[in-house]
């Protein structure tokens, strides 16, 4: 072989190099944040299946587990571990997947707003720095909804809450506004 054709060969290794260890560094933050955004509209905002997030963490994972299993096992050579590779891959981009999902299940839905009241089935207090919450039924599930500007004695007094919700993309209901009610 030449010396023109190694020269080439190295250059191609090293921008795909390049380019995974890139993919690699944006996709850590960006796991994180994913996290953080998929916690959040899970408790507050999206009235979902914890099963379903579960399923597609492990779907995803396993996906893109297979996709980057080749190249990590070339790379690492003897030292390849798979049970980290997959638990690594599984975490990241399991994260990025459920808010893609989360995202599109919200920003893609053209279904109209609807009111529902529902009975206040619980009332709780605020524990140092976190918001007061009521438990309410919606649709069939019970949910615990907080309420950030009210302080509980005043939630004390009301009995039922009026939630607005928004069918989404993949037709799971999202939380788009509470008000509280003193009755029907």
């Amino acid at each position: 072989m030449s010396r023109r054709h190694r020269k080439i060969k190295i250059q191609k290794s090293t921008k795909k190099e390049l380019l995974v260890f890139i993919i690699k560094v944006l996709s850590i933050p960006l796991s994180l944040i994913s996290f953080i955004y998929l916690t959040r509209q899970y408790n507050n905002f999206i009235i979902i299946k914890f099963e379903l997030i579960l399923y597609i963490y492990i779907i995803s994972g396993l996906a893109f587990g297979i996709l980057f299993y080749n190249y990590e096992k070339k790379k690492e050579g003897k030292n390849f571990r798979i049970l980290e590779h997959f638990s690594l891959i599984l975490l990241i981009y399991g994260s990025i997947s459920c808010t893609v999902f989360l995202i599109a299940n919200e920003y893609l839905s053209t279904n109209k707003e609807y009111k529902i009241l529902s009975p206040i089935i619980a009332k709780h207090e605020s524990y140092k720095r976190s918001p007061n919450s009521i438990t309410v039924n919606i649709e069939g599930t019970e949910r615990e909804i907080n309420i950030h500007n009210c302080d509980f004695k005043k939630i004390n007094t009301y009995n039922f809450a009026e939630i607005k919700i928004k069918k989404g993309y993949w037709n799971f209901p999202i939380i788009m506004g509470t008000t509280l009610k003193l009755d029907k």
